[in-house]
C-alpha cells in the first residue's frame, strides 16, 4: 500500500485543518543549521519513514538540549533514513483512527483517551460506517460515548478532528488514517505521530488528493515474474485511467479467483485449513475494464497443473453479475479452460445473478454455481469435494 512518510502526512493533515508540531527535515546533504530550527527546546526528533511504531522500535528521541539534538539526529542518519525534528507538544495522549473494513464495505472508526507507545488500537472504542452513509454526528456522538470521552473542549475537538480526518479518508481513497497519539493540553489538539495508507488503485482524483511524495513499499522477490503475471502487468499498466488488477502466482494447484481483497486472504486460508495448495491470489477493483479482467482471469485459469478453481467475489456486489460471469467465460475460452474436466465452483451473487447462473451453467457445463446462501467457507467445502469426488457424484450439490 502506498505511504506517506512523517514528512508528508503532517503538512498533508495541516492543510486539511488538524493541528500539528512544526518540523523540519535533515538530511546528510541539508543539515541543521546553528539557528534551525526555529521552535524549542524540547525537540523531537525520529525518522522520516511511513507507518506507525517508531515509538516502540525505539526510534523516537526527546531532546532538551542542542547536544542531545545533534546526536539524536547524527543516529537517526546514521541508519539511512533522513531525520525529522519536530516541535514537542505536551498534553494528555488520546488516539483516534480510521480503518476501511472489506468484509463490511464500510470503515471502522475508533477513539480512546489513551494512546502513545504500545497502545492498541483494538483497546478503543469503535463504530462501523458505510462509505456511502457518511460519518454523521450521531456516530460521532455514540463514538466519543463509548470512549468515555466527558470533558465537553475535548469531546469537541475530537469530534472536528474526526470529521477532518474523514472527510481526507474518502476524498484520498484511503485505508488507513491513525493519529497516535493526539496530544490534548486543553485547549489544542495536536496530531504529534500519524500513520496514512492509501488504496493502490484509487482514482486520478483520489491520488491528487493526497499527501505527496508517498511510499510504495515493493514486495519481495525470489524469483522472475512468471508470464502470467507479466501479463497482467502489462494489461494494468495499459490503462492507468482504469481501476488496477493485481496477480501473483503461488505454489498451488487451485485457482483462487476472489475478488475484494479480503476475501480472496479468507479464500486463501479456507482452501489451506482445508489442506488445499492455491495456485494464484488476485483482485480487481471496480470498473477495472473488460481488457484487464479478462487478463486476469485467463492467466488464473491458465497456471500450468490445475486440479481445481474457486471464483466469485463479494456477495453483497454492486457489479452486475451478467457482466463478470461473460468476462469469466471468454476468460476461460481464451486461455482453453474445460470446466468438464477441472472441478469449478462459482459463488456469484448481484444484479441479475440469475441470469448469470444461467450463462455460467449454459456456458460452463460441469462448473457448480452456487446462490447467495452460500458462505465463502461453503464454496471451498464443495471444491474440496468435487477435488475427491466424480463429477457423477457431484450432481444435485450445487444450488
Amino acid at each position: 500500500m502506498p505511504r506517506a512518510t512523517e514528512s508528508a502526512a503532517m503538512p498533508w493533515l495541516r492543510r486539511l485543518g488538524v493541528t500539528t508540531p512544526e518540523l523540519v527535515v535533515v538530511t546528510d546533504e541539508q543539515i541543521l543549521t546553528p539557528d534551525e530550527p526555529a521552535f524549542g527546546p524540547p525537540w523531537v526528533v525520529k525518522p522520516d519513514i511511513a507507518g506507525s511504531g517508531k515509538g516502540l522500535a525505539g526510534l523516537v528521541h526527546i531532546c532538551r538540549s542542542r547536544d542531545e539534538l545533534s546526536s539524536a539526529v547524527a543516529a537517526t542518519l546514521r541508519s539511512g533514513a533522513p531525520a525529522v525534528v519536530e516541535e514537542y507538544i505536551d498534553g494528555d495522549e488520546c488516539y483516534l483512527s480510521i480503518a476501511l473494513d472489506e468484509t463490511t464495505r464500510g470503515a471502522v472508526v475508533r477513539a480512546s483517551t489513551s494512546g502513545g507507545v504500545g497502545f492498541d488500537a483494538h483497546q478503543a472504542a469503535a463504530v462501523t460506517v458505510g462509505l456511502t452513509q457518511g460519518l454523521h454526528d450521531h456516530l460521532v456522538v455514540a463514538l466519543l460515548d463509548r470512549a468515555a470521552v466527558h470533558d465537553l473542549q475535548l469531546r469537541r475537538a475530537l469530534a472536528h478532528a474526526l470529521q477532518v480526518l474523514w472527510t481526507a479518508f474518502c476524498a484520498a481513497e484511503a485505508v488507513l488514517i491513525e493519529v497516535n497519539p493526539f496530544r490534548w493540553d486543553g485547549q489544542r489538539l495536536a496530531a504529534v505521530g500519524v500513520a496514512v495508507e492509501f488504496d493502490p488503485h484509487g482514482h486520478a482524483t483520489a491520488r491528487e488528493f493526497r499527501p505527496t511524495p508517498l511510499v510504495a513499499p515493493e514486495a519481495a522477490q525470489d524469483r522472475a515474474p512468471t508470464p502470467r503475471e507479466v501479463a497482467v502487468h502489462e494489461a494494468d499498466a495499459a490503462e492507468p485511467n482504469r481501476a488496477g488488477v493485481k496477480f501473483f502466482e503461488l505454489d498451488g494447484d487451485v485457482a483462487c479467483m476472489i475478488t475484494g481483497g479480503g476475501a480472496g486472504l479468507l479464500g486463501l486460508d479456507y482452501l489451506t485449513d482445508l489442506g488445499i495448495s492455491p495456485a494464484c491470489y488476485l483482485d480487481a477493483s471496480p470498473g477495472a475494464g473488460s481488457a484487464k479482467l479478462q487478463t486476469l482471469f485467463s492467466s488464473a485459469l491458465s497456471v500450468p497443473g490445475l486440479r481445481g478453481v474457486l471464483f466469485g467475489g463479494a456477495v453483497l456486489s454492486l457489479a452486475d453479475a451478467r457482466d463478470v460471469a461473460l468476462e469469466f467465460v471468454a476468460a476461460a475460452d481464451r486461455a482453453g479452460f474445460d470446466s468438464t474436466r477441472v472441478p469449478t465452483v462459482v459463488r456469484l451473487a448481484g444484479p441479475h445473478e440469475a441470469e448469470a447462473h444461467a450463462t455460467l451453467k449454459e456456458r460452463l457445463p460441469g462448473a457448480l454455481v452456487l446462490d447467495r446462501t452460500a458462505s465463502l467457507e461453503d464454496a471451498c467445502d464443495l471444491l474440496r469435494s468435487a477435488m475427491e469426488r466424480s463429477p457423477q457424484a457431484l450432481e444435485g450439490l450445487a444450488r
